[in-house]
């Protein structure tokens, strides 16, 4: 099964659909009779410059009064991007998200909502509209400067639960309370703890959230990540603000690991957003689901479990699109040996025969500085049509789905 066929998969059953029907000249009466939830997925092939076949698109349209979500496939040596985006609007099709179609396939792919679906564009957040990130911190001072402002730009505000960090962190991140920051700790209270005890931390991280009263969304926010919306230019506020109309509770991640091919990053330079220009997509078992953002419904959520990638709790309502996590755990040769000796050092040994803490266990100490070309250059006009079902979805990335994963999923 290609990535196509598991992304159809994948959009099934996140909005509950019965299965998928593909409407062809052949059905189209039949099909758009239909009245249960199903997925409608349609290829149109442009076999000439004037072939656009307004019978299918009519009945697709129709389908769509129907349908929750739609995907369709636009090819042949007469497609354009812009023609076939335009074709799909002018007929009155919502289309939610634009891309390339995933390889083998050729062409463009357009998913469809349904006609009543809630428009992005439809105001901006009230006032009370809170989103706080808890950030669990253990030594990250060359940057959680840059995260905090970078969270503030997105709308959020941060709290920040660290480990007993032996370098600046802590008074770094002291300069921002009663502007973006609004609290920190230090955890355990009692004193440092021998081990770096992960699933202590997330249960704090579960009694932080529950606590945040005030708050509309909690999001758990590591200091190398950036998170990033399904849509270029709208923050994470605003599309937590979106997705909350749309009802739903969760959200759901694609990481992409960004990596140094130098060492020549500057903490005080340039925001490390800016600078590190190569990532691979994250296969990691353990990123399969990164759930890691929930809305505040007055209860304690469950993260402690899933090591924190999988937040659980009663109702829950995954959004069918992922966001984006960003993720920049090693910045340089020396801050990556420094990273993995304090981390070799601390790991408690009960959770890593659990299977927790293995993402460094294949990392070649000798040489932290990975190949360019071995790499995929993030380019931000066009990475999110270049892997728009990959981003959205996971398709593509992971060669299966790990034996826990559950739904939505492919």
């Amino acid at each position: 099964m290609d990535a196509l066929a598991h992304f159809l998969e994948y959009l099934a059953q996140a909005y509950d659909c019965r299965g998928v029907e593909t409407l062809c000249t052949s059905n189209l009466h039949r099909v758009s009779e239909r009245r249960e939830p199903v997925l409608t997925a349609c290829r149109i092939d442009l076999v000439a410059p004037h072939s656009w076949p307004e019978e299918l698109i009519e009945a697709l349209w129709r389908r769509m009064q129907i349908s929750p979500v739609g995907v369709v496939v636009v090819c042949g040596a007469h497609c354009t991007s812009t023609l076939a985006y335009k074709k799909l609007s002018d007929a009155g099709l919502d289309v939610a998200f634009f891309g390339a179609a995933p390889s083998p396939h050729r062409g463009y792919l357009a998913v469809l909502h349904h006609a009543g679906a809630v428009p992005l564009a439809h105001g901006s957040p009230p006032r009370e509209f809170r989103v706080v990130a808890i950030i669990p911190t253990f030594n990250e001072e060359d940057i959680i400067s840059q995260t905090l402002r970078d969270l503030g730009e997105q709308g959020l505000q941060a709290y920040i639960i660290d480990n007993w960090s032996t370098d600046g962190t802590v008074a770094k991140a002291s300069a921002f309370l009663g502007n973006s920051l609004i609290g920190i700790e230090r955890f355990p209270a009692s004193g440092p703890a021998m081990t770096y005890d992960l699933s202590a931390i997330m249960s704090r991280v579960e009694e932080v959230g529950a606590e945040q009263r005030g708050a509309s969304w909690v999001v758990l926010h590591d200091a190398d990540e950036r998170r990033r919306s399904p849509w270029p230019g709208v923050t994470l506020r605003d599309a937590l603000w979106y997705v909350d109309r749309c009802g739903y509770s969760c959200i759901d991640h694609t990481t992409l690991n960004f990596w140094p091919v130098d060492d020549s990053f500057d903490p005080e330079g340039l925001d490390l957003e800016q600078h590190f220009a190569y990532f691979s997509f994250s296969d990691h078992p353990g990123h399969f689901h990164q759930r890691r953002a929930w809305k505040q419904l007055g209860m304690r959520v469950a993260l402690a479990a899933s090591a924190g990638h999988d937040v659980s709790f009663m109702g829950r309502r995954v959004y069918p699109y992922k966001f984006l996590l960003k993720h920049y755990p090693i910045r340089s040769q020396a801050h990556g040996v420094r990273k993995l000796r304090e981390r070799f050092l601390r790991w408690n040994s009960e959770e890593r025969a659990l299977g927790w803490h293995r993402q460094y266990d294949d990392i070649e100490t000798r040489s932290l500085l990975h190949d360019p070309a071995k790499l995929i250059r993030f380019e931000p006009n066009t990475f999110y049509e270049d892997y728009l079902v990959a981003r959205l979805s996971g398709a593509g990335i992971f060669a299966a789905p790990p034996p826990w994963a559950t739904p939505p999923r492919w």
